[in-house]
């Protein structure tokens, strides 16, 4: 059964700041660079259509091997980027990342719909555990984080990003 995972943190940042940091994969490194090590994947700005492969090793002891990362869409007007991923354990794992503007700065909203199948239930944990981790590293303040099972269907096919959006 799918598993949602959403994750929410409020930064003294100014939205587009933030949002340039969203689409940073030296970000995405040096914000995990505690728990996980992401061989081959480039320290750039991510591309919409763009697949990138990296294997990744959570812990130094947990190897996740030939991890594809497929941007689908960023919308800089909604400060949004949505990416699907997989490997050989992760059939799914389809994350919607969103920077809202505030009064005092900005809230950046992670939300992950992911099928591990028998794995779930750890993948999810651990995905909360990575993105909470995550914005702690970038000095956010985490406001939000839950599991919870996943009311949409989602398949590489049939996108979070809607036109409605």
């Amino acid at each position: 059964m799918p598993t949602q995972v959403l994750v929410a943190a409020h930064y003294p940042d100014a939205a587009d700041a933030l949002f340039d940091r969203a689409r940073s994969f030296a970000d995405l490194i040096e914000a995990t660079r505690k728990i996980s090590d992401y061989e081959g994947l480039p320290e750039t700005e991510m591309e919409e259509g763009a697949t990138y492969r990296t294997n990744i090793r959570i812990f130094g002891l947990v190897r996740c091997n030939d991890y594809q990362i497929k941007v689908n869409k960023i919308c800089h007007a909604s400060r949004r980027v949505e990416t699907v991923e997989s490997n050989n354990v992760v059939r799914l794992w389809s994350h919607h990342m969103q920077i809202k503007p505030m009064e005092n700065g900005a809230i950046w909203i992670d939300r992950v719909i992911l099928d591990a199948g028998a794995m779930t239930p750890i993948v999810s944990r651990y995905a909360r555990f990575m993105y909470q981790h995550r914005h702690r590293s970038r000095k956010g303040q985490v406001i939000h984080a839950t599991l919870s099972k996943s009311s949409r269907s989602v398949t590489p096919q049939v996108p979070l990003f809607h036109p409605v959006d």
